[in-house]
């Protein structure tokens, strides 16, 4: 199941995606990207003491939601790993991805920006002083067979926004699905940045469905 919606009216693009797991683990996604109208809503200015709150307009905000359907507890346990791409748009393509610098987060041996039942995405990325700049991230649901006990993490679904600064002024990018052997992609930086954790590849069946391999 794959719904998009966008507003221009209201600024805000919508993506519903469903997905069903091994084990009767079923449920859906839905993630919107809108532009920030008013930043001291998110919270920017707990992040930004003193800055004019104006500088941050205009950036993405981007929250999704997961929503499981039969189980609760530690059949709704997922996790969201986040990756990003930041540089010159000139040379974007030769940038090297990255995790999402989280700063609680840093030098924690843990892949997962959001863990829990039915974890919440939040993320507002902003710059200040900056010209040129094209931002991406890729948002993948992920999630572990036993739930919390054994480190082997598999991709559910993933997706993918962000925004663009032209003489300072942000534009927020198109928010789509992305296909799930994009995953694959980003093996390299994951297994290098979390020895103690077990990334599982993503490839397509015979079927054409998306399956996952130690």
């Amino acid at each position: 199941m794959q719904h998009i919606v966008h507003s221009a009216a209201t600024g805000v693009q919508s993506l519903s995606l469903g997905f069903s797991l091994p084990r009767s683990r079923v449920g859906s996604v839905t993630a919107s990207v809108r532009t920030n109208r008013d930043p001291s809503i998110y919270g920017l200015q707990l992040l930004f003491p003193g800055h004019d709150m104006g500088t941050f307009e205009g950036f993405p905000v981007c929250e999704a939601s997961v929503s499981t359907l039969g189980m609760q507890g530690y059949g709704s346990i997922y996790g969201w790993i986040q990756m990003v791409r930041a540089g010159d748009p000139s040379d974007i393509s030769t940038t090297p991805w990255e995790m999402d610098p989280i700063p609680i987060l840093a030098g924690l041996n843990t892949p997962f920006a959001w863990f829990g039942p039915e974890p919440k995405l939040f993320d507002a990325p902003t710059r200040e002083g900056v010209e040129r700049l094209d931002w991406t991230c890729h948002s993948f649901l992920t999630y572990i067979e036993d739930s919390l006990v054994s480190k082997a993490v598999k991709p559910v679904l993933g997706f993918q926004w962000g925004f663009e600064l032209h003489g300072g002024e942000p534009k927020v990018k198109v928010l789509r699905e992305l296909q799930l052997n994009t995953w694959n992609g980003h093996l390299d930086l994951l297994e290098n940045s979390f020895s103690d954790i077990l990334l599982c590849q993503n490839y397509l069946n015979q079927k054409g469905q998306s399956i996952t391999s130690i």
